[in-house]
C-alpha cells in the first residue's frame, strides 16, 4: 500500500458518496482507508454496491485524528458541515469537497444564501474553484478543491468559451435545468412537497435556489462583466441525470458559436460538442461525460445549447475523482472509464 494514496470518505452512505466509492475503489493509485458516517452507521449500504468491490474499510463516525492520518479527504457532507471541521484538518491532507463551504470567495455571500456564519474564512482565500477544465492549472496545487454544483457544471462549460470571447449577450441569458432527484440528496423521500417522485415533474428553489450565486459570480468571472441569470431548477422522474437548455442571443452565427464550443473542447476527455443535433441524458449516465449541443433558435439572433451530465457523477462524485486526478498528476480518466 505504501505506493498509494489513503483516502477517507465523509458521507459515504449517501447517494454522492457511493458514487465515489464506486469509481475510486477501481483506481490503482488509492487506498480506501476510512469511510465515514455522521449518524447512522449501516452497514447494510454495502449491498447496493458492485459485489468486484472488496476489502472496504468497517464504517465510522467523522473523526478529525483519523481523517489526518490519510493523504486526501473527499467530504460528501450536507452544506455547512465542512467549514466548521476544515480549520482542524491538518495542511498537508489534499480536501476535494463536495459541499458548496469553499465554493463562494465572497464569504458575505455565502452567509446569505445558506443562512449560517462561515467559520473558516481564513481558508475560503486558499481554495480553488474545481471546475476541472477551466481551473485545471489552479487545481493542480491546491490543498483545498471546492467542487461545484451539479446545475452550475451543467451551465458553466458550455458558456464559458461563449462569454470569455464575447460572442453571446451577458444580460439576457435564460437557463432551464432538470435533474434527476437523487440531486435533492436523501432527505427528498421524507419531504412532503415532492410526492410520487417517479411520476412527478417539480418546479422548485425558483429565483432562490442556491447555485444562482455561483453560476453569476463565475460567468462574471469569466467575462469580466457583471453576469446575473435567470435560472430556475425543475426535478424530474427520474432518479439521476440532468439536461440544463440555456437560451442565449448573438450576433454571431451559428458556426462561429459551435467553433469557439469546440475548440475549446476538442482535446478535453469528458466533453464532447456537437452542432444541431438533439441530446439527452442516457448517453452520460453513469459516465463522467458533458455532452453539448447547439442550436438555431426559431427567433432571430437566438441560439439554444443544451448541456447533460449525470449530476451523480460529472455533477458531483465523478468531477471530484477527476480534479484528484489533476492533483496528483494523474491520468485524468483514471477511475473514471
Amino acid at each position: 500500500m505504501s505506493d498509494k494514496l489513503n483516502i477517507a470518505i465523509a458521507g459515504a452512505t449517501g447517494f454522492v458518496g457511493l458514487e465515489i466509492i464506486k469509481k475510486i475503489s477501481n483506481h490503482p493509485n488509492v487506498n480506501i482507508k476510512y469511510l465515514f458516517v455522521k449518524e447512522s452507521i449501516n452497514e447494510d449500504i454495502y449491498k447496493s454496491l458492485p459485489k468486484t468491490i472488496k476489502n472496504l474499510p468497517k464504517l465510522k463516525k467523522l473523526d478529525i485524528n483519523l481523517i489526518n492520518e490519510c493523504d486526501v479527504f473527499f467530504p460528501a457532507l450536507p452544506h455547512a458541515e465542512l467549514h466548521k471541521l476544515a480549520k482542524e484538518i491538518s495542511s498537508d491532507v489534499v480536501i476535494i469537497d463536495l459541499s458548496a463551504d469553499f465554493r463562494l470567495p465572497d464569504i458575505t455571500t455565502y452567509e446569505k444564501w445558506y443562512k449560517i456564519k462561515h467559520e473558516s474564512p481564513e481558508l475560503q482565500k486558499k481554495s480553488v474553484y474545481g471546475l476541472s477544465e477551466i481551473y485545471r492549472d489552479k487545481i493542480k496545487s491546491s490543498n483545498l478543491i471546492a467542487c461545484p454544483g451539479c446545475y452550475p457544471t451543467s451551465v458553466l462549460i458550455p458558456l464559458y468559451p461563449l462569454v470569455s470571447k464575447n460572442l453571446i449577450e451577458n444580460h439576457s441569458i435564460i437557463i432551464d435545468s432538470k435533474s434527476g432527484y437523487s440531486g435533492a440528496g436523501k432527505k427528498i423521500y421524507n419531504n412532503d412537497q415532492y410526492p410520487n417522485l417517479d411520476e412527478n415533474i417539480a418546479i422548485y428553489g425558483v429565483g432562490q435556489h442556491r447555485h444562482m450565486p455561483e453560476i453569476d459570480f463565475y460567468l462574471s468571472q469569466f467575462s469580466n462583466d457583471k453576469i446575473e441569470v435567470s435560472f430556475t431548477p425543475h426535478l424530474i422522474p427520474t432518479f439521476r441525470g440532468m439536461l440544463s437548455t440555456i437560451y442565449v442571443k448573438s450576433q454571431n452565427s451559428l458556426d462561429e458559436l459551435f467553433s469557439a464550443m469546440d475548440e475549446q473542447y476538442k482535446n478535453e476527455p469528458f466533453v464532447e460538442v456537437l452542432k444541431s443535433q438533439m441530446i439527452n441524458t442516457d448517453k452520460v449516465t453513469d459516465t463522467n461525460k458533458t455532452l453539448i449541443a447547439i442550436h438555431k433558435s426559431n427567433i432571430k439572433n437566438s441560439f439554444i445549447i443544451s448541456c447533460s451530465i449525470d449530476n451523480l457523477l460529472k455533477g458531483a462524485a465523478g468531477q471530484a475523482i477527476q480534479n484528484f486526478n489533476i492533483r496528483f498528476g494523474f491520468v485524468e480518466t483514471l477511475g473514471l472509464n
